[in-house]
């Protein structure tokens, strides 16, 4: 685990202002330019706040801030530009664009805040430039005058921006000073009734019980996750900040949290120590806390206890979950906690989280939180082609139905079910209905997993865009997953939306830089670009990053291919062919390479193989772009009347 978290990344609107004439004004009058400068000031946080925005800082008579949407930030500009009107000697320009951004220390990085600072000195006095990402994302127009400026080729910037201006009428302006953002109406609640839950730190003089810490955490998160007036964040995002020196209120600014739950448990033998405390940020205190000295047997009571507590002081109900039923086992417990641990190592530690997860099985035969684990523990190894879909799936779906014959409550085993039916069977209707269920189900289960509905939109009703906001919405309660991310880049990929994508793919690279699937989905990008020689470099580099392993492979052959360097794509094609018998080689990642090849005769045998095989990406045959070049065959149609997808109206 890390010692501090990594730099908290999510999507932002960047504005820049500048008084223009500053320098001026303070060579003749420097008291009253440094008024103006107040007054500047003054105005720029009354109305950033108002927005839901964060000045972030100043640069002499600049001011750099964010805002949650690009609607918040335009009409944040249009008020400031308002306000500013009573000063003569108050001339504004603003810039503003939507990116990506890294917050560390109180400070935002990335491309996207270079670009907005390169916008903001194009814009007139008085006026107001927006990049193109913004304008795109703007929910509501209506008394707005946008007219489109042109393209800039802005210094130190590889690619020209589309460049817009932006004004507001007198009536929308009048509007604006007497009404609340939309966002700011929202997050008075929201931001009320929101918490992270910080994993436990361990006091025990062993080290190995730190999954019984987190396991205590991870309990506490699901089940104030079934509140539906409060805002939880997800685990991925909350447990970056274990062991981390960050203080509440940072913790609470990076997960844009009003409440922070964190604690500490000493183990000795049997006997129990727990400690949890409850901060506010906006009362800027700790308002609860309690000392459990308890037997290990009170575990469950404690947790329960904690929770009730919470939502008592939140003043949020707690549905009493009476179809939860707690293991008799406390050993059974303590494996499905351990698996837990190792299952978030990913790759490296799912063989021993399945062993821990069967382990409890067998020590409670009708553990059903524990079958519904082993059910997802095999989907997530079929997924990672660790195992062949026709037994992962299989098993996948024995032990989520033998988890929901003990307790048809369980929402991961319904998910899980959900999920072969999408992958594997093709049964695109019975997996909107498991996911439904799953939604509708009363005991939530910690899984690390494919979020449904993003994959659903995109491979079933080949619907990106809805596909990218659902991830939108996702990001926004786990906002430091790096699997969310990596899922934003697959939707802007596959949607094409190739710029976007390279944003957050290029991000999520500077946070963890050798992550060989944003990598390859960079290679991707190109290749559906048609930049044949930029996709073979960045699809070299994926290579090196996964040593070898997964799609890295099958993606480089297939640029190679497309650049014309035929030969070395086929001599990687060989080495897949002959490696099919000892590792788990997709059929259709080979058929791939043999369309570019341009042998569609093996590709289609190729097909073939991974329709028998049962291959998981096969969903994506009917809105993947790059199948483009087999449209036109009919037995390419063949091939996706075989899959049997919803009718729709979204066509690529």
């Amino acid at each position: 685990m890390q010692n501090s978290p990594l730099k908290q990344r999510h999507l932002a609107c960047i504005m820049f202002t500048d008084i223009v004439g500053y320098t001026t004004l303070m060579s003749k009058n420097e008291s009253m330019a440094l008024q103006t400068l107040d007054e500047n000031r003054y105005i720029h946080k009354t109305i950033i706040s108002k927005y839901g925005g964060e000045l972030i800082k100043e640069m002499g008579d600049g001011i750099m801030a964010i805002f949650p949407s690009a609607t918040d930030g335009v009409y944040a500009a249009c008020e400031i530009h308002a306000a500013a009107e009573n000063n003569e000697d108050l001339n504004l320009r603003i810039g503003l664009h939507l990116s990506q951004i890294i917050v560390e220390k109180g400070d935002i990085f990335g491309d996207g805040v270079n670009i907005a600072a390169r916008i903001e000195p194009t814009a007139p006095t008085g006026g107001t430039h927006i990049s193109h990402e913004v304008y795109d994302n703007l929910y509501n127009k209506k008394g707005l005058k946008i007219d489109l400026v042109g393209d800039f080729n802005l210094r130190h910037l590889s690619e020209a921006v589309t460049i817009y201006s932006v004004k507001a009428n007198a009536k929308f302006i009048k509007d604006l000073s007497v009404r609340t953002s939309d966002y700011a109406e929202r997050s008075i609640l929201e931001t009320k009734n929101s918490i992270a839950v910080i994993p436990f730190a361990n006091m025990t003089a062993d080290p190995e019980q730190e999954y019984f810490c987190d396991g205590i955490a991870d309990d506490i998160l699901i089940t104030l996750s079934n509140i539906k007036e409060l805002k939880v964040v997800g685990r991925s995002s909350s447990f970056q900040f274990k062991n981390s020196e960050y203080s509440e209120v940072q913790i609470a600014g990076s997960l844009n949290v009003n409440h922070i739950l964190q604690g500490s448990v000493r183990r000795m033998g049997n006997r129990l120590r727990i400690s949890a405390m409850l901060f506010s940020v906006s009362e800027e205190s700790q308002i609860w806390a309690k000392r459990y000295d308890r037997q290990l047997d009170d575990i469950f009571e404690i947790q329960d206890d904690i929770a009730a507590k919470i939502s008592n002081e939140l003043e949020v109900s707690l549905i009493k979950n009476t179809d939860k039923v707690k293991p008799v086992s406390l050993e059974a417990y303590e494996m499905l906690l351990k698996g837990r641990y190792f299952e978030e190592m990913f790759i490296e530690g799912f063989d021993r989280a399945r062993t821990c997860y069967f382990q409890a099985v067998e020590l409670e035969p009708n553990y059903a939180e524990g079958y519904a684990a082993l059910a997802n523990i095999h989907f997530l190894q079929t997924m990672h082609l660790l195992l062949p879909p026709q037994e992962g799936f299989k098993k996948t779906k024995f032990y989520a139905n033998k988890a929901l014959s003990i307790n048809k409550e369980i929402a991961g085993a319904h998910f899980v079910l959900g999920q072969a039916a999408f992958w594997y069977d093709w049964d695109f209707d019975q997996a909107k209905e498991h996911y439904e269920n799953a939604a509708k189900a009363k005991v939530p289960y910690y899984f690390t997993g494919v979020t449904a509905d993003p994959w659903y939109n995109a491979f079933a009703e080949g619907d990106f865009e809805t596909a990218i906001i659902n991830t939108m919405k996702i990001i926004e309660t786990d906002p430091l997953s790096f699997y969310n991310q990596v899922l934003l880049g697959y939707y802007f990929t596959w949607g094409q939306y190739h710029k976007k994508a390279r944003e957050v793919l290029n991000n999520l690279l500077k946070m963890v830089p050798n992550y060989s699937e944003a990598q390859r989905l960079l290679a991707y990008n190109s290749f559906i670009e048609g930049d044949s020689e930029r996709a073979v470099k960045e699809a070299k580099l994926a290579v090196e990053m996964a040593q070898g392993l997964g799609w890295a492979q099958i993606t480089y052959s297939i640029t190679l291919a497309q650049n014309g360097q035929e030969a070395e794509a086929t001599e990687i094609l060989k080495k897949l062919e002959a490696s099919q018998e000892k590792v788990n080689v997709s059929p259709l990642g080979i058929a791939l390479i043999y369309t570019y090849l341009n042998d569609f005769d093996k590709a289609f045998k190729y097909f073939d193989i991974a329709i028998e095989y049962k291959d998981i990406w096969l969903v994506s045959l009917k809105h993947g772009p790059e199948y483009k070049p087999l449209r036109s065959d009919p037995r390419f149609d063949a091939l996706l009347e075989h899959i049997g997808y919803p009718e729709t109206v979204f066509s690529h």
